[in-house]
Formats: structure tokens, C-alpha cells, sequence
């Protein structure tokens, strides 16, 4: 005599053990596999952004600041925007404001 026959409607423990394993391993390899693209991922970028990034010397960036605030430059020919020294710039700043106060001065007597 063998066994009972399975009816259409019952389930496949067999199948879904199966199934549920195989799901179980492929996740579980996939998390990982992504762990390790986002780890390889970082190294480069923190090789890229940190280890590799050049060097730049304060002082000669500042000294090209300094040299910028020393000079005579054109900052755009075609509108006739000229850059001029800080020093030179302060002093026909103070001219124009006295002679604003002096026409001030003679207009309100």
C-alpha cells in the first residue's frame, strides 16, 4: 500500500524549504558582496580626496594674495576695470570723501 496521494490544494513543504534556503544564501551573499563594493568604494575615494589631494604651501598663496594687493592689474580691459594697489586705492578714497565734505561744507554754509 503506499502512501497518501497529495491533493491539489496542499502545500509543498519541500519546494518551500527549498526555495527559502536558496533566497536565504543568495541575500546573505549579496549583502556582503555589497559591503564589500561599498568598503572598495570608500578606499578609493579616501585615496582619492585625502592621500592624493596636492600640497599647497600657505605662504605662497599668500604671497600671490599680497603681490595681487600690491600691483597695477587690468581685471577686465573691455569695461576698463583696473586693479590698483591697496595703498593707492585708500588715498583716493580719502581725497574723494574730503572733497565731498568740502562741497558739503560750502553748500550748507
Amino acid at each position: 500500500m503506499s502512501g497518501p496521494k497529495a491533493a491539489y490544494d496542499d502545500l509543498d513543504t519541500t519546494m518551500i524549504a527549498y526555495v527559502g534556503f536558496v533566497g536565504t544564501v543568495v541575500t546573505f551573499f549579496l549583502v556582503f558582496a555589497i559591503a564589500a563594493l561599498d568598503m572598495s568604494f570608500e578606499k578609493s575615494e579616501n585615496v582619492e580626496k585625502v592621500i592624493l589631494v596636492p600640497e599647497k604651501n600657505a605662504e605662497s598663496i599668500l604671497a600671490n594674495q599680497a603681490a595681487a594687493l600690491t600691483e597695477y592689474r587690468w581685471i577686465d580691459q573691455d569695461k576698463n576695470i583696473v586693479a590698483v594697489p591697496i595703498d593707492r586705492a585708500m588715498e583716493i578714497v580719502v581725497q574723494e570723501e574730503q572733497a565731498k565734505q568740502k562741497q558739503a561744507k560750502t553748500k550748507n554754509p
